[in-house]
């Protein structure tokens, strides 16, 4: 294997093309990457198979190119100029649209949210880091807070427990852009203090200037929610 020190120069040679890339949008991504200026370097009899994404090559610059030699475009992308080209082979894209794979999805789905509701874990978020903590100690409870990824937010959450004498068994942070995510494992309270304890507590974390929600997990899953509402304590 050689290093080349520009896609031009990578495919000059080549017979077959493959493409393994991500679609990135916008000023220095991979829209149209696979353009005239990367296609003039082809071989005339050349085959490039795109099973990446559709929008990463330039269409007329590869339209061209099918026009003027003997290659070869194999994509299961929909192509309006490509399609029924005979130089262009356009396969139906069925990777996630069988039967097994509906279902597999949908099963995922259905864990995923289960486990966010159960655990508070979070995985396969768009906007949240992927967070999972150990199994919640025998009587331990268990209190997520979402939080703005602001130095020192992590110590004034840490120090509204210690405030109500409660002890943190276990906990993690991980954060993703402007947000951070919190699971935490909180040691029972003292007999008869146990309600009172976590109400206020979970208020004081709450209402901490930077808090966007907190969620308390113990008994009924989904319950014991509460937001910040620019100030306001809603439950």
């Amino acid at each position: 294997i050689s290093l080349m020190d520009s896609i031009a120069s990578a495919v000059s040679s080549a017979d077959y093309i493959s493409l393994n890339m991500p679609y990135i949008k916008g000023e220095g991504g991979t829209h149209g990457i696979i353009g005239a200026e990367v296609i003039d370097n082809f071989k005339s009899d050349a085959v490039l198979l795109n099973f990446a994404r559709g929008e990463l090559v330039d269409s007329e610059a590869m339209k061209s190119f099918l026009d003027g030699g003997d290659g070869r475009y194999v994509s299961d992308f929909p192509d309006d100029l490509l399609w029924d080209h005979k130089n262009a082979v356009i396969l139906p894209h069925l990777g996630a649209s069988t039967a097994e794979a509906e279902d597999a999805a949908a099963a995922m789905a259905a864990d995923t949210i289960r486990d966010y509701l159960e655990t508070g874990t979070i995985k396969n978020s768009v906007n949240f880091p992927d967070t999972a903590l150990l199994d919640r100690p025998e009587n331990a409870v268990r209190m997520t807070v979402v939080n703005k990824n602001l130095p020192g937010m992590l110590a004034h959450i840490m120090e509204a427990f210690a405030k109500e004498n409660l002890n943190v068994l276990q906990q993690i942070n991980h954060s993703r852009g402007d947000i951070a995510y919190n699971v935490i494992d909180i040691a029972p309270p003292a007999e008869n203090s146990g309600v009172l304890s976590f109400k206020k507590v979970q208020e004081d974390i709450t209402l901490l200037d930077g808090v966007l929600s907190s969620r308390i997990i113990f008994g009924e899953p989904g319950k014991g929610y509460a937001k910040n509402l620019d100030g306001d304590y809603f439950v």
